[in-house]
């Protein structure tokens, strides 16, 4: 019983509400605040992009021969490279890489490592001659940041993002 006259009053109240029939309030809706998605977007531009460390350079001559030659190239020395982000991205440094590889096609990563002794394989065409170096490029983006947040207000700001990228680079000479 003592449910059904809570159910009843509860309804009473919902309908002198519907219908302003509570002192101070008007039938007119209350003026709800609009609410939006918390939503970041982020274009990357690419600044810089350094050699943070190279674990092995050499040459290839394969100038005389009439095939393609493979050769596996080990590490001469270990090294790593940790990202980091400068200013509010609305994410971390993984977020960031995932989407630097995704919408700019380069292979980075939040953080990189090279053990010494990790081979590479390079192959020199044949009558070529191949210079090849191995290692960590640092790749440095501007970020143009725009934050959407829940109450609709529209915010933009850049920040700076640092990645890391294990990269094999080849050049005939």
């Amino acid at each position: 019983m003592g449910t059904y006259v809570r159910k009843f009053v509860t309804a009473a109240t919902a309908s002198a509400v519907l219908t302003g029939g509570l002192i101070g309030l008007s039938a007119a809706p209350a003026s709800a605040a609009e609410v939006c998605d918390d939503v970041y977007k982020r274009k990357y531009t690419e600044i810089s992009s350094t050699w943070h460390k190279v674990v092995a350079s050499g040459v290839i001559d394969n100038r005389r021969g009439d095939a393609s030659v493979r050769e596996s190239v080990s590490a001469d020395i270990s090294a790593s490279l940790k990202g980091s982000v400068e200013g509010e991205i609305g994410g971390k440094i993984d977020l960031a890489a995932a989407e630097i590889s995704s919408k700019l096609g380069v292979s980075v990563e939040g953080s990189v490592t090279i053990t010494r002794g990790k081979t590479t394989m390079i192959v020199a065409p044949a009558r070529k001659r191949i210079n090849y170096k191995i290692g960590i490029k640092k790749r440095v983006y501007q970020v143009y940041v725009t934050h959407q947040s829940r109450n609709c207000r529209v915010s933009s700001h850049w920040a700076k993002v640092t990645v890391a990228d294990s990269y094999t680079e080849t050049w005939n000479s």
